[in-house]
């Protein structure tokens, strides 16, 4: 388009808005307008991290990676290093993790132990950063 179908077809695309106008939508990049939902989404990631970690059948499991994933948070991630030991008479296990979400990649340790009253519980599970601060 050339001339007047060029100017026509352009201003046609912009919209005007008034300075006092509010915001329609949310961008949903911005954290802090999603900090609710990421939250929510990480606490139910850490839930799906411990309960690969306690499932897991370390004695029939081959080395190598557990892999993980949460339907839904579209999150997943892999297991390492789970070591089992006694600690005060409870078995714990020491774990590495990481947790792929649309916020990043985030690198955890954990420890968790089981009661024998009260099941397993959590010792340590703390995020050691995202992508390339991990």
């Amino acid at each position: 388009m050339t001339g007047k179908g060029l100017d026509e077809a352009s201003v046609g695309a912009i919209a005007i808005v008034d300075d006092n106008s509010s915001v329609i939508t949310n961008d949903p990049f911005n954290p802090t307008e999603n900090a609710e939902g990421a939250e929510r989404d990480r606490l139910l990631d850490e839930d799906t991290i411990r309960h690969a970690v306690t499932s897991a059948d370390l004695g029939a499991r081959k080395s190598g990676p557990l892999s993980w994933a949460n339907q839904s948070t579209g999150s997943s991630g892999v297991i390492t290093e789970i070591e089992q030991r006694k600690v005060a008479g409870q078995t714990c296990r020491s774990f590495s993790a990481t947790r792929n979400a649309y916020d990043g990649v985030t690198l955890y340790k954990g420890d968790l132990c089981l009661d024998r009253r009260t099941g397993w519980w959590t010792r340590i599970l703390k995020p050691l950063g995202l992508g390339a601060d991990a």
